[in-house]
């Protein structure tokens, strides 16, 4: 009987361990976030879970074995030398929250030059200027006055919250 299994692979590999697994008949589940890497350039493919991919394997039809000897796979996610399997509600969960995450950035709610306050960590309370989503995850890039000039940073979108009016006249 098939399931799922998470695959570790060596760094950088997945896709190429994905495809390899492919063609040999296995069905994997890749799943990427779309993210901006250089400013000025479109989004890039990366994988949500770097190393990690899924494939639905049957241990019975040698599947494991195929995993174990493919170029760029290290080992098969379990406990000692048992693969455990992932359950399908947890794949059809990620499938479903990278499909949603698509439709909008994390940080769609601000625009560059929005006025903002961050709200926890070191800089908490502290006013800020948006500059940009970093990535599908909420990392985002804000500009702190610091003394005298605009330093960037990055923080969490959960620790933003627009800036109000009252503090925006200080």
């Amino acid at each position: 009987m098939k399931r799922w299994y998470a695959l570790r692979s060596k760094p950088n590999k997945e896709s190429s361990a994905a495809a390899l697994l492919t063609r040999a008949g296995i069905e994997v589940y890749l799943p990427q976030t779309r993210v901006h890497k250089q400013p000025g350039r479109g989004p890039i493919l990366e994988p949500f879970f770097p190393g990690y991919f899924f494939g639905q394997l049957d241990p019975l039809l040698g599947d494991v074995r195929l995993v174990k000897y493919t170029p760029g796979i290290l080992y098969i996610v379990g406990y000692g030398d048992e693969p455990w399997p992932v359950p399908d509600d947890l794949i059809a969960a990620i499938q479903e929250r990278l499909t949603r995450s698509r439709g909008a950035p994390a940080h769609a709610s601000f625009r560059p030059g929005d006025r903002v306050v961050i709200t926890g960590g070191p800089l908490r309370d502290v006013d800020a200027i948006f500059d940009r989503g970093l990535s599908a995850t909420g990392r985002v890039r804000v500009l702190v006055r610091i003394l005298g000039s605009l330093r960037p940073t990055e923080v969490h979108l959960a620790q933003l919250r627009p800036a109000t009016k009252a503090a925006e006249m200080r």
